[in-house]
């Protein structure tokens, strides 16, 4: 205890803590400012200025200190316990002045308020336990009884002073006693209980001899085993609602064994009578020194609740096990003081160092490499699922993956609208999501994937997709007034620039915040260039931005339904852009531009009406080929690829086999299905090829399927998503003379896990876009590659293996690809590894476009490049001001909402491509931020604590907005 006196502690303590209130205060100041009146500005700066002071205060007078070799002095810890006293006193009366009701939620993760007493506390908390060492000195004999006496009396003053402040709360301006006697109250109360019981543990911990000598034994187990583990009880729900909850708590989700399994050792070493042997001191050292992070790291989750221990003792008597992790904390560390001093004696300093920081870093080594691990595991199966190596096959544990899922799921629930309903580990949990989940999300649609692929757990409905079909239906508000366009002829590009103009109003004139969607197909070699949006009586240009954020701060503005002007336009999939403008209220009309810039004349069709953009004869489509300049890309034109040699390619059978945990087929009854089809040759058909899938795709050899089919163990799930695009890719990277007919031999085809559809790889089926599921009853059911890929098609009369004519280019003696023979133009890769470009052009958009397109089309069949090659493909996105699949255009009403752009989208930049930063139908949800410095439950539970002790606080001075 007499160590913390040492000034080296102040930069660890408060220096630490206030430079990173500093730094989040001001993240946050940067993103609303512009929202803010002038008054709370100035507030702001104010307290950030007092707060920045303070710090470098206290800062130079520790480092003038350390320089004495002089401790810390009790003016020091007078002057902090007054000074952030008063400084939380101020956050606290202002928190509603420094962030209005006007500043949205989602804005500003955390209140200042919470950030204020989450990184002040230890500031408090050191300065109180620096007066107890300085006035507790181990050559004296102090009295233990005489301070539980006066912590005591501090209990009853409490007792009896707060019915009269209750009183006088119906008689004088609440504003007076809130700002001026209730908060300071309350934070002289609790910094006085907490001396004067920290002192008298402290006396007790010390005593050599006498009566808490003699009973240590028997305190050691309250204070270090029993209350600990009744707190962890009570805290799971003991007393509340009769029994343990496993998913939550009070506090947080403390209900893992560990949890009292950690409690229990650490409690059983330090009531362990101390050895005079050195190597079992020693020992004990270590232990003890291990198990400091859990004492240390509990201590941490109880400081902010600390004013709430004195009401709580008041009104339900469990306030103490609010107190028992700082007394735990106390104990701790005045045990370890002394097995350093004894070990230091035997051995060494260097030893008795070098074992006590071991020990310290032995907890959060321990789990930091347990978090590293599922970060491994979790990005593993990410990379394999969604930007897997098509060339490559790698297998992964199942079963490691199983259990990182449950802790995720466990780090990611959350439900912020109930005071008791702690799901995560306060700091662990955004350790965690920092550290695995690069401070993003993983959605429930992916885990529900993750899962399927893997385990082979049946398909579910996620809670966001129930909550986005019952949102959806029967809305049928905002829809297209009027739809005209203007083009312009650009000679230096040679290509169009055409701006499409939307008229957008309400069918319901009663419509008070409806928000207008639709969908544009655009036809190959059209790409976006530009956007605008018409907010009040300005055309706001839209920004464009990475897709993830900008979509991520589109659903946040939805989310207010506060009548904010935001409009979106990013692709769903190749060639298809969404539309969304938010809100079109009642009769008053939107209006809202989209530049596109084409090659050729083309038409476009949105909500049924048809625009033409650009005019044949002011420029005729190109008949030759047109590159890039370094021709790595070439567009052909329709009328370009008539002139390409026409081929038939031969087909082949390729049957996917349902290898999965839920396939129920023999395989007697695989082989009777696969030899009925192959009794129905194809018109000069090749051999027929095989693959095995489950969660894996493994190709056999055609004479061998059965025998490989037996001896591979039915597990994981039905991954018919990975199957069809191994299979696609081999085809399309080696163009061959024949192509492969897909059939998929499954009982069920609901249980695979397949995507909607395969547009991406449309290159890959030039002669039909259909596959075919042969069922247990021999049928052969057609199925899309091109949309809606799990619904049976039997509509499509073309039987399989169709002699379908192709186009080869460049030649058919030495083809790079093959062409559908339509009169629609295509996008051809005449290099088999592009580079991202720079610049494909200068002064050239269109040609910058081409460039981007086909790094596109190359980067579908080659996703394991997506986290090398991503943000350079985004950044070259922005330079041209294009738009990509990576990209958005998202037009803002003001530069709060900008700033919040910017700052999501340096995030997800900084992340995981497949992680999220909301649930896949989010777009139509009221949800929460994602990232969160510090937890909220904090502040729920702050006030939670107010109301219980009858100080009738305005919920709507604590209360996030």
């Amino acid at each position: 205890m007499h160590s913390l006196r040492k000034p080296q502690w102040v930069f660890l303590i408060n220096t630490a803590p206030v430079l990173l209130l500093l730094a989040l205060c001001y993240g946050e100041f940067s993103v609303v400012r512009s929202l803010l009146p002038p008054a709370s500005v100035a507030q702001w700066q104010g307290g950030g200025l007092a707060l920045a002071l303070l710090g470098a205060g206290v800062a130079g007078y520790a480092g003038l200190q350390w320089q004495r070799h002089q401790p810390l002095s009790i003016w020091y810890s007078v002057v902090v316990l007054v000074a952030y006293s008063l400084l939380l006193c101020w956050f606290t009366a202002n928190s509603r002045e420094l962030l209005p009701w006007s500043v949205p939620a989602w804005m500003v993760p955390t209140d200042p308020f919470l950030m204020a007493w989450t990184f002040l506390m230890p500031t408090l908390a050191h300065a109180v336990l620096a007066v107890v060492a300085k006035f507790t000195p181990e050559d004296h004999n102090q009295s233990a009884l005489a301070n539980i006496a006066f912590a005591f009396g501090v209990l009853v003053a409490s007792a009896v002073g707060f019915p009269i402040v209750s009183w006088l709360v119906r008689l004088l301006p609440w504003s007076v006693l809130e700002e001026i006697l209730l908060v300071p109250a309350l934070v002289v109360s609790t910094l006085g209980f907490f001396f004067f019981l920290v002192r008298a543990v402290f006396i007790m911990a010390m005593r050599k001899d006498g009566v808490w000598a003699e009973t240590a034994l028997l305190w050691k187990v309250l204070l270090t085993i029993v209350l600990p583990l009744l707190g962890l009880a009570v805290n799971s729900g003991l007393f509340f609602g009769g029994g343990f909850q496993s998913s939550g708590g009070i506090f947080g989700n403390f209900s893992s064994p560990w949890f009292y399994g950690l409690a229990v050792l650490n409690g059983v070493l330090l009531c362990l009578p101390s050895s005079a042997r050195p190597l079992p001191r020693l020992l004990l050292l270590l232990g003890r020194s291990a198990l400091f992070g859990y004492t240390f790291y509990f201590f941490m989750v109880f400081l902010p609740f600390l004013p709430l221990s004195i009401p709580a003792i008041i009104l339900i008597g469990t306030g103490f096990l609010i107190m028992t992790p700082v007394l735990l904390f106390v104990i701790h560390v005045r045990q370890l003081s002394e097995d350093v001093a004894v070990v230091r004696a035997v051995y060494s300093h260097a030893v008795a160092v070098g074992a006590l920081l071991a020990g310290l870093a032995a907890l959060p080594v321990s789990i930091t490499l347990d978090y590293w691990h599922s970060r491994k595991v979790l990005h593993e199966a990410l990379a394999y699922v969604y930007t897997p190596n098509y060339a490559e096959t790698s297998r992964l544990d199942a079963a490691a993956l199983s259990r990182t899922l449950a802790v995720v799921k466990q780090h990611k629930a959350r439900n912020w609208g109930d005071f008791f309903a702690g799901h995560q580990l306060p700091y662990l949990s955004t350790y965690y999501n920092w550290l695995v989940l690069d401070n993003l999300m993983l959605s429930e649609e992916k885990m529900a994937d993750l899962e399927r692929v893997f385990t082979g757990l049946p398909a579910v409905q996620t809670v966001a997709e129930r909550r986005f079909v019952s949102r959806r239906e029967g809305n049928f508000g905002p829809a297209l007034r009027n739809l005209s366009a203007s083009s312009t002829y650009d000679a230096r590009q040679q290509a169009w620039v055409s701006w499409v103009n939307l008229e957008i109003a309400n069918t319901d004139v009663t419509e008070s915040d409806g928000e207008y969607s639709t969908r544009l197909t655009l036809p190959p070699g059209c790409w976006v260039g530009d956007y605008y949006l018409t907010i009040g009586n300005r055309q706001e240009r839209g920004i464009l931005a990475e897709k993830k954020a900008a979509m991520w701060v589109f659903a946040q503005i939805l989310n207010e339904r506060q009548s904010r002007d935001p409009g979106l336009l990013y692709y769903l999939g190749p060639n298809q852009v969404s539309l969304r403008v938010y809100p079109v209220v009642r009769s008053e009309p939107r209006y809202t531009r989209v530049q596109l810039l084409h090659k050729e004349p083309v038409s476009v069709m949105i909500d049924g009406q048809t625009v033409a953009l650009g005019d044949a004869a002011a420029a005729p489509p190109s008949a030759a080929p047109v590159p890039t300049p370094d021709r790595g890309v070439v567009y052909l034109s329709a009328q370009a690829k008539k002139n390409l040699p026409l081929v038939q390619r031969r087909p082949y059978y390729h049957f996917l086999l349902d290898a999965s945990a839920a396939s129920g087929a023999t395989v007697a009854d695989y082989r009777a299905r696969v030899a009925r089809q192959l009794a129905l040759p194809l018109p000069n058909g090749g051999p027929a090829r095989f693959s095995l899938v489950n969660a894996y795709c493994t190709p056999v050899a055609g004479s061998d399927w059965e025998e490989a089919l037996r001896s591979t163990a039915r597990e994981g799930g039905f991954y018919l998503t990975g199957a069809i695009r191994r299979t696609l890719f081999e085809s399309q990277q080696r163009p061959r003379a024949e192509y492969p007919v897909l059939v998929v031999v499954t009982d069920n085809l609901k249980n695979a896990v397949l995507d909607d559809d395969f547009a991406d790889f449309s290159s890959a089926y030039p002669e039909s876009d259909l596959f075919y599921e042969l069922t247990g009853a021999g049928q052969l059911v057609p199925h899309s590659l091109r949309s809606a890929s799990v619904e049976p098609r039997p509509e499509a009369a073309q039987p399989p293996g169709a002699a379908v004519p192709v186009r080869a280019w460049p030649t058919a003696a030495q083809p790079r690809a093959y062409l559908p023979d339509n009169d629609v133009p295509d996008i051809v890769l005449a290099e088999p590894n592009p580079r991202m470009q720079q610049a494909a052009a200068a002064g050239n958009r269109w040609l910058t476009g081409l460039a981007l397109q086909g790094y596109t089309q190359w980067q579908n069949f080659h996703p394991e490049t997506t986290e090398r090659e991503r943000v350079p493909f985004i950044q070259a996105s922005f330079r041209a001001r294009i738009m990509t699949p990576y990209t958005s255009f998202l037009a803002l009403e003001n530069d709060a909402q900008k700033a919040a752009l910017y700052r999501k989208q340096e995030q997800t930049l900084a992340a995981n491509a497949s992680l999220d930063t909301m649930e896949s139908n989010e777009m139509q949800q009221q949800q929460q931020p994602v990232e969160t410095p510090i937890d909220g439950g904090v502040l729920f539970l702050l006030v939670a604590g107010a109301v219980l002790a009858g100080w009738y606080l305005r919920r709507g001075r604590l209360l996030p907005a």
